[in-house]
């Protein structure tokens, strides 16, 4: 078979059996129920008040929920990996009290521009306690599924967190 007739008896049906799959199902079709706009920015406010009261947040957390800190590419994958590395981040390495604004809500997306406070008390990433003032902006992105949290995306805090806590630390007088 040619390379054309390939193309032509193959990979165009294909492609166009995809693409109306993928406009009447919205793509790769799983089992979840779509979270409306209004749920979704519940969820989140609820799940960002928990945060900041340093209440429980693993409530708000799917159970295969994988946040990604983008500028690491680290990840922790399940409801108690995350809950841990949210106290951890929060209460031990750090006094935190992030700033939300540009609060972004779509249908099970959301997105917001956030100043992370606070002063370094623990051990983060191997750097021990300095305490130094911090405040690092950075942005995070929220996937909603069936009404929890199935993903977090998080752009620039840990690297921006390590910048100032080791900023002159090792500078001559």
């Amino acid at each position: 078979m040619t390379r054309g007739l390939i193309w032509t008896q193959v990979l165009i049906p294909f492609v166009w059996v995809a693409s109306i799959l993928s406009a009447t199902t919205g793509g790769v079709r799983d089992n979840s129920v779509p979270t409306t706009r209004a749920r979704t920015s519940e969820v989140l406010r609820e799940y960002i008040t928990a945060l900041l009261s340093k209440g429980p947040t693993d409530v708000y957390f799917a159970d295969d929920i994988v946040v990604t800190m983008v500028d690491l590419d680290q990840q922790f994958v399940g409801r108690e990996a995350v809950e841990q590395a949210v106290v951890n981040l929060h209460q031990v390495a750090f006094t935190a009290a992030p700033e939300v604004s540009q609060f972004i809500v779509g249908s099970g997306i959301a997105s917001a521009e956030i100043v992370f406070t606070g002063i370094h008390i623990g051990d983060f990433l191997g750097i021990p306690a300095t305490g130094r003032e911090v405040r690092v902006p950075y942005v995070a992105v929220w996937e909603l599924a069936d009404d929890k949290i199935a993903a977090i995306r998080l752009y620039g805090p840990a690297s921006g967190l390590i910048q100032q806590i080791t900023a002159n630390a090792t500078r001559a007088s």
